[in-house]
C-alpha cells in the first residue's frame, strides 16, 4: 500500500526535518539567553555589593545616603566642616623627634548625637605609631559640635574618615 504524503511544508536538511530543527534551535536560543541573563544578573549584583576600589586599589567603605533635608554637624556649634579642617591644620603638631618626616594618618571618628568626637579609630598610619597618637590626641581636644540631624530633626551620629598629612614643607 502506498500512502500519499503532503510534502509542501516539509524541507529536509541533511536528513532532518526542519520543523524539529526550528524547535530545537528555539529551545537552545532560549536557554542561552536565560543563562546569559543569570550571569549578567550575578555580575551586577556582585558589583553593587562588593566594596569599591579607589585609583590606589584601596577599598572604600559603604556610604549611607542621608536625605538632602538632613543637617550636617556644625563645628563649634555654627561652623562648617571646612573650618574644622582649618582648626586641625592650625593645631596639629609633629610628634617630638619626627619634625622633618612626611607621614599620613587616616583616621575615622564619629560626631555623636551629643556633639563630641567619639569612636576614634586609626585606619592607616606609618610604622612609627607616634603620628597616629598625635592625631588621636588632637581629636580628643576638639571643641564640641552641634550634632547632625536627620530630616525630621532627630539628632544622629555621623561617621567621618579623615586623611591627615604631616609634610616637611608645612609651617
Amino acid at each position: 500500500m502506498i500512502y500519499k504524503v503532503d510534502n509542501e511544508d516539509r524541507v529536509y536538511i541533511i536528513g532532518q526535518h526542519t520543523k524539529y530543527i526550528k524547535k530545537v534551535l528555539f529551545i537552545i536560543a532560549f536557554l542561552v539567553v536565560g543563562i546569559l541573563g543569570v550571569i549578567v544578573g550575578v555580575y551586577l549584583y556582585n558589583k553593587q555589593t562588593s566594596p569599591q576600589k579607589t585609583s590606589q586599589g584601596k577599598s572604600l567603605e559603604e556610604v549611607e545616603v542621608i536625605s538632602k533635608d538632613a543637617i550636617a554637624p556644625k563645628f563649634m556649634g555654627n561652623q562648617n566642616f571646612q573650618q574644622f579642617l582649618v582648626w586641625v591644620g592650625k593645631n596639629l603638631k609633629y610628634p617630638h623627634g619626627h619634625e622633618n618626616e612626611n607621614a599620613e594618618v587616616v583616621v575615622a571618628f564619629t560626631i555623636s548625637k551629643e556633639g563630641s568626637i567619639t569612636d576614634i579609630q586609626i585606619l592607616q598610619e606609618p610604622q612609627d605609631k607616634a603620628f597616629g597618637q598625635q592625631v588621636v590626641s588632637l581629636l580628643k581636644q576638639c571643641p564640641r559640635w552641634a550634632p547632625g540631624r536627620l530630616a525630621n530633626g532627630t539628632a544622629t551620629d555621623i561617621r567621618y574618615t579623615l586623611p591627615v598629612r604631616f609634610s616637611k614643607t608645612r609651617k
